[in-house]
């Protein structure tokens, strides 16, 4: 048996193929993650292990009728077309969990190097120039209100840390209800309170047609000329025209971007180029913990599938008893 792996961000595969070895399986390393070379790739293997790659109808196709699983490397599901697995009986399963920590102390540290401008303090040191004009104004977040765009586990692991900087939170979601804000001491609010009332909007939803391009020019023109935007969930949740027009006209006062539409962005982007734009490549997910969980319970939750078990975190609720 085979498994195609699309792509990774770490050096090998060696703990996944700990994992399915012991199961007789073959990792298939992809060189690209283009969709033709998935596709030529995905022939005869019974699962498909993914990071970031667009994992399409045509590579699923190509995999059948082999294909068993196809498994996300992480949290978001929109590079996977899991319609069409679906469709094919074929379970898909994910990471829900594995990086909540890693992602709000991220967020964490973007928020304290918007308030304190830290980068931008840094790199005029390096310059030669030893000059706290160079970055005033500085604000101390005690006191300040962060809005939390989405309420789920990473938000909500931001929530504890920014309360014990003394920040007053708030959070949006459309189905959000008071009572599971109140158990952590935030307040539930409209999306328009929020981007009003809020010094820092975190993001952390998902991608979805309901959230693409949310943070537009008409959210961006309801927010503080002050404001800050942090985008530690997906890319296209954020209109980057938009964004880079209203940081320009200083309609608001920064932005710190770990993830974007395009990764990494092409030559000339305006966002990277900006001086009140904190850009970090994709990286909010990343500690050598959260890595070694990743690989593993990708892996086993693959190896789970192959063997008839039910995995832990099944995406297509059609197949929730799938192994009868």
């Amino acid at each position: 048996m085979k498994v195609l792996v699309t792509d990774y961000a770490w050096p090998d595969l060696e703990i996944e193929q700990v994992v399915l070895g012991e199961i007789g399986i073959e990792l298939v390393d992809a060189p690209d993650g283009e969709e033709d070379t998935l596709a030529d790739l995905a022939g005869g293997v019974s699962g498909i292990m993914t990071c970031w790659a667009q994992t399409t109808r045509k590579v699923i196709e190509a995999a059948r009728p082999e294909l068993k699983v196809v498994s996300r490397y992480g949290v978001g599901l929109d590079n996977i077309d899991v319609a069409c697995a679906t469709e094919h009986g074929i379970p898909v399963t994910y990471v829900p969990d594995y990086c909540m920590v890693d992602v709000a102390e991220h967020t964490m540290a973007l928020l304290l190097a918007l308030s304190r401008k830290v980068a931008k303090l840094a790199g005029k040191v390096k310059a030669g120039t030893w000059d706290i004009q160079s970055g005033v104004p500085l604000s101390r977040l005690t006191g300040r209100t962060l809005g939390l765009l989405g309420f789920g586990r990473i938000a909500r692991e931001v929530a504890n840390r920014a309360q014990v900087f003394g920040l007053r939170v708030l959070a949006y979601s459309p189905s959000l209800a008071p009572d599971p804000c109140a158990e952590y001491g935030v307040e539930a609010v409209g999306l328009d309170d929020l981007l009003s009332t809020s010094d820092y909007i975190s993001l952390h939803c998902p991608s979805t047609e309901d959230t693409r391009g949310l943070i537009g020019s008409d959210a961006l023109g309801r927010m503080k000329p002050t404001a800050c935007v942090i985008n530690t969930a997906r890319g296209d949740v954020i209109d980057e025209t938009a964004l880079a027009d209203a940081l320009a006209a200083g309609q608001i006062a920064g932005a710190a971007l770990d993830v974007r539409i395009n990764e990494p962005p092409g030559e000339g982007d305006r966002l990277i180029s900006m001086g009140n734009v904190i850009s970090t490549p994709h990286a909010a997910f990343y500690s050598t913990e959260s890595l070694i969980e990743l690989r593993e319970r990708t892996a086993w939750e693959t190896r789970r599938v192959i063997e008839g078990i039910e995995p832990e975190n099944l995406v297509n609720p059609e197949f929730r008893k799938f192994v009868e």
